[in-house]
């Protein structure tokens, strides 16, 4: 080991810290964690979904089952027998040291509220801040994700470095409303994502063009209806006629 270039301590050059503990963990720490719980849910009857890694699913001979959803270390407990789930809540908390918090009322930044047997599920205290972090909270908003016709084209040039850590910045926190309440704007971010490795002011213009489309459907949620047993339906609109790339 030796001192960085630009902070060697003259008279001193030799010298080094010796780290006596690390502040967060061994890099193995997350793997071993996933590993333990994975055996523990598995000695309290659940099963992981291989679809889904964070879900586990305990079924009874009633048909019915308890689903643990799991991203690190915040987890939901649900299922239609209430009963059922205060017993495996009961047992989960008898092994690993946790709290209680009640009804699920927010998940990673997503509000969960429940009215008249339906669920809605938005990001609007996260939108907001983010409006108001690149200075859109009071723009003018947009009717379409992206305008009518435009397609996002390569840039020939090189981006400036404050361009370039803008609209990384900018998609970034798009991807992270598309993954999780923003369906509307996942093919629009996708294909502007194309580009964070060498963005154009083109590009950054009509990623903030996306921000006022956000601005004006920011108290939009989704819904489920618990009392409707249609299911989920999801429409995919191909058109390899639109596909300009040259590649087969």
């Amino acid at each position: 080991m030796e001192q960085p270039q630009g902070f060697k301590v003259p008279g001193n050059e030799h010298k080094v810290l010796h780290l006596k503990k690390a502040i967060y963990g061994l890099k193995q720490a997350a793997r071993a964690w996933w590993h333990e719980l994975n055996r523990s849910l598995k000695a309290l009857g659940f099963s992981r979904l291989y679809a889904d890694a964070g879900i586990f699913i305990a079924k009874h001979a009633d048909g019915t089952m308890v689903i643990i959803l799991m991203y690190v270390d915040d987890i939901i407990l649900t299922g239609p027998n209430t009963a059922q789930v205060a017993s495996k809540k009961k047992l989960f908390m008898d092994k690993w040291e946790c709290c209680n918090l009640g009804e699920c009322r927010e998940f990673l930044r997503m509000r969960i509220e429940y009215r008249g047997g339906k669920t809605y599920l938005d990001q609007v205290p996260y939108l907001e801040k983010i409006l108001k972090r690149f200075g859109m909270a009071d723009a003018k908003a947009a009717q379409t994700p992206l305008p009518t016709s435009y397609k996002p084209e390569p840039f020939d040039g090189t981006a400036t470095a404050a361009l370039w850590s803008q609209y990384q910045s900018v998609i970034g926190s798009l991807l992270y409303l598309m993954c999780r309440t923003h369906p509307d704007l996942a093919f629009t971010v996708t294909q502007m994502a194309k580009f964070t490795h060498n963005p154009s002011e083109e590009h950054l213009l009509k990623s903030r063009h996306i921000l006022r489309y956000l601005a004006g459907t920011r108290k939009y949620a989704l819904v489920y209806d618990g009392r409707s047993d249609a299911g989920l339906y999801a429409y995919c609109d191909s058109s390899y006629g639109d596909d300009r790339s040259d590649a087969d």
